[in-house]
């Protein structure tokens, strides 16, 4: 018997013990929030279902959802766990990570739950904007030293995933960046990049059965989301959640590694000095799409010089003339290293 089932044993609803419980739900966690609120989770293994239960100081049963406790206001549970996530949203979300103190372990679900309830409360003055509405050539948000601009953000949406290490441009700086992790909650992938030039955190996140669709892109410090997508405004509180059910990501993203441009076949540091004769020698890029592959980057590098254009590249042209000093960025920036 775990120590849940024995925690079980001191619930009450409506007043009474319990004798069973419905279906194939089972015990999972004790997670103490507060001296005076705990939440108890189950789990139903034949279809994978969660569920918790919310309790006072004598464990009486008081709601499923935070939102529609009784007996316990929901403020009440959100000034127990709101600690974290301004700790959460001020380091690990949008700079770096730090270890959290007093947290206890709990399920990606209930993480979840919390984060969502506390994120529509504070995080009010997040804007999400159209994809189209980003085609317009205009700033959205100005970062420090670093302008945020819909061009940029046009860029950047057009990544695709594939199975290496995602690799993407910073819509701040231009230069390319390793993502640190990525992970999946609630079907979404997600990526975190940071910047650390603009000192600035930023993530991409894509269905994962829409691999091939644009991203959802969410900068935190310019709290801007662009997406198409319509529950797209959660994603602030899927992370927050993902973040607090697991705390070794602070390790992780201190561990991740840069963006090395010799880890991606373009030679040396020493073979990017300036030489007409080192484009030439680039190997080809992948055929086929790749987490690797910076979709203008590499459209660069594959361009062949020596093949004349064809009408229906026209519209292409003015495209790659905004690459063509992509290879020069790429050899300014393993220089600095």
């Amino acid at each position: 018997m775990t120590a849940a089932d024995d925690f079980l044993r001191s619930v009450r609803v409506g007043g009474e013990t319990l004798s069973a419980l419905y279906d194939q739900w089972t015990p999972q966690a004790v997670v103490p929030l507060a001296d005076d609120i705990t939440c108890l989770t189950f789990s139903d293994p034949l279809t994978g279902r969660n569920a918790v239960w919310y309790l006072d100081e004598s464990h009486n049963y008081c709601g499923s959802h935070i939102e529609v406790v009784q007996r316990m206001r929901p403020d009440d549970i959100l000034g127990a766990v709101a600690p974290w996530f301004d700790e959460l949203a001020r380091n690990a979300l949008s700079a770096t990570p730090t270890p959290l103190r007093d947290a206890p372990a709990m399920p990606l679900f209930l993480a979840t739950q919390l984060a969502a309830a506390w994120s529509v409360r504070v995080l009010m003055d997040l804007r999400q904007i159209q994809t189209s509405l980003a085609g317009q050539e205009q700033i959205l948000a100005q970062i420090g030293q670093s302008s945020l601009s819909a061009k940029q953000i046009r860029r950047i949406l057009g990544s695709r995933v594939g199975p290496e290490t995602l690799v993407v441009l910073s819509p701040l700086t231009d230069i390319p960046l390793r993502a640190q992790i990525s992970f999946v909650v609630d079907h979404q992938l997600i990526y975190r990049f940071h910047d650390p030039e603009a000192d600035c955190v930023f993530y991409l996140a894509w269905w994962e059965k829409q691999l091939d669709k644009p991203p959802s892109f969410y900068c935190p410090k310019a709290a801007i989301l662009v997406s198409d997508e319509a529950m797209a405004g959660m994603l602030p509180s899927l992370i927050l959640g993902w973040y607090l059910s697991n705390p070794g990501h602070v390790a992780s993203i201190a561990e991740a590694l840069a963006f090395e441009a010799r880890d991606y076949g373009l030679g040396t540091a020493s073979s990017l000095q300036f030489d007409p004769a080192t484009e030439a020698a680039l190997p080809p890029p992948p055929s086929t799409a790749s987490a690797d592959m910076i979709s203008e980057s590499w459209a660069f590098l594959a361009q062949n010089p020596t093949r004349p254009a064809s009408p229906a590249e026209t519209r292409q042209e003015a495209e790659k003339k905004q690459t063509g000093r992509l290879f020069d960025k790429l050899r300014s920036y393993v220089k600095k290293k």
